[in-house]
């Protein structure tokens, strides 16, 4: 049996020249957590990330990363969208937490806010394209966290494209 794959384990490209295992099929809906204080902004994630699967909402500060990663262990999620606006270096510790106590889960950081910091974090644009938030908690359900030194999921590095919290526009 063919397994369109050559003997190096690259895929071969089809007629239109993409790969068509490139596409993946998620099993279940994404159960994703947002964390932020900002009820509009809530209300958007929650327009835009419904159609994945269930979204749940946290009012945690990010100086308390025990309290997330704690409210993990109790409702877990696939990927946790941390909203960074004002306190871009309290997520560090956030993402290092998350790290140790859930690797498996995705994280997202958005920001509204173009500061080093949270161009650090690469986060998205909180304000954003809806489609650039969608697509970031694909890629975080794919890989698991990035900022995690055990990645089980982890296919590939984390593609960004220039925006304005980049630096690109």
């Amino acid at each position: 049996m063919d397994s369109g794959r050559d003997l190096e384990g690259q895929s071969e490209l089809d007629a239109a020249g993409s790969d068509p295992l490139a596409a993946v099929i998620r099993l279940r809906p994404i159960r994703t957590t947002v964390i932020s204080p900002d009820i509009t902004y809530r209300e958007r994630a929650w327009t835009v990330l419904s159609p994945l699967g269930s979204v749940s909402f946290a009012l945690v500060a990010l100086t308390e990363p025990e309290d997330i990663a704690g409210l993990l262990r109790e409702q877990p999620a696939d990927v946790v969208v941390l909203d960074a606006t004002g306190s871009e270096r309290a997520a560090h510790a956030v993402i290092a937490a998350l790290a140790e106590t859930a690797p498996r889960t995705g994280v997202v950081v958005v920001c509204h806010h173009c500061t080093a910091a949270a161009q650090e974090l690469g986060a998205l644009p909180k304000w954003g394209w809806t489609q650039d938030l969608r697509e970031g908690v694909e890629l975080a359900y794919g890989e698991g966290d990035p900022h995690s030194p055990v990645t089980p999921r982890r296919r590939s590095p984390r593609p960004r494209t220039a925006g304005p919290l980049l630096g690109g526009g």
